[in-house]
């Protein structure tokens, strides 16, 4: 029998308050249909919440249940400590949950009941924006990820060459022709893992940087890739320390080594494929970043920033927007 998810009980008991308090004295039947559990969870739920609450540990400081209400079967919720009222969103974070629910609508485009769902909670969120309409949200997503999904798709189905028009997180330009492997997401980012004939190695792309992605006749092919050659002339290491809202990046790369200082901080030490690849980290980094090492390489993400900022300011001049992959003719590398 599976264990339990701590993940899916802390869901639960975040939840369970907020809709006793929306359903007073629901039995404990009703409760457990709810949430999909059993009758013996969510008294065991119960009884956690009932130990809950704020520093100090007296009753007014705790999360409390009708004991009589209980001993019926029933829910009753007397001291919520604001677990009762629903989770408020800022505007960012807003945004950011309608851009996740895009990606996943692409993802489970095939199955009807969660595209359902998905949909509905796009509908909620597009409503407490106040400003997107359905219209704006669907141009928001043919801006990211969805113009090169479908081709990726189908280059992944029928086992086809890729062709790649390309942005780095150094805003440099290229194309390439690549051989599929998988797509993978993150959580925040669908990645297209690939062969790429113009390196001789596996190179993973992000589909929101993908410009265009054109499937070629010619059949993808099986590569066996070099990984000596890749730890001797491709892998480089640099040691970040990030402030303690930085975690988050940690959580998403591989680390060498992960250190916490006294004061938050984190230093961490990162090897990646190449130097173009860890200067594209510390730009992804920004406020979060407190210094780098080697000292060349915080330099060079430096200049890159100050590029891409004076190629936004001389776009703006002109009345323009700035078009992600443009490259300054004077540009010196």
């Amino acid at each position: 029998m599976a264990r339990p998810s701590s993940v899916d009980r802390l869901v639960r008991l975040l939840a369970l308050p907020a809709w006793v308090s929306e359903h007073q004295d629901a039995t404990l039947e009703e409760a457990a249909a709810h949430f999909g559990v059993t009758r013996e969870t969510i008294c065991q739920d119960v009884n956690t919440l009932w130990v809950t609450g704020l520093p100090g540990g007296m009753p007014d400081d705790l999360v409390d249940f009708s004991t009589d209400a209980l001993e019926q079967g029933r829910l009753r919720l007397s001291e919520p400590l604001g677990l009762d009222r629903p989770v408020r969103l800022s505007h960012r974070e807003a945004v950011s949950l309608m851009l996740s629910l895009g990606v996943l609508t692409d993802l489970l485009t095939d199955d009807p009941e969660a595209a359902d769902v998905l949909d509905q909670a796009r509908r909620t969120l597009r409503h407490a924006l106040g400003a997107a309409t359905p219209a704006q949200d669907s141009a928001h997503r043919d801006a990211g990820t969805t113009g090169a999904l479908p081709s990726v798709r189908r280059a992944l189905a029928e086992r086809r060459r890729l062709h790649l028009v390309y942005v780095s997180a150094t805003d440099t330009r290229s194309e390439r022709d690549v051989d599929p492997l998988e797509l993978v997401s993150d959580g925040s980012h669908l990645t297209l893992r690939a062969w790429c004939l113009t390196a001789r190695a596996e190179r993973s792309f992000r589909l929101d940087r993908v410009l265009e992605a054109k499937v070629l006749d010619t059949p993808a092919r099986a590569h066996r890739s070099s990984r000596k050659h890749n730890s001797h002339t491709t892998r480089v290491e640099a040691t970040l320390v990030l402030k303690p809202t930085g975690r988050w990046l940690v959580e998403q790369i591989p680390c060498q080594q992960v250190h916490t200082e006294r004061d938050g901080s984190l230093r961490v030490r990162v090897r990646g494929r190449d130097h173009a690849w860890l200067v594209g980290l510390v730009l992804s980094a920004g406020k979060h970043l407190i210094t780098v090492e080697p000292a060349e390489l915080a330099m060079e993400a430096g200049a890159a920033a100050r590029r891409a900022l004076r190629r936004d300011a001389a776009v703006y001049a002109y009345g323009g927007t700035p078009m992600r992959g443009a490259q300054p003719s004077t540009a010196k590398r």
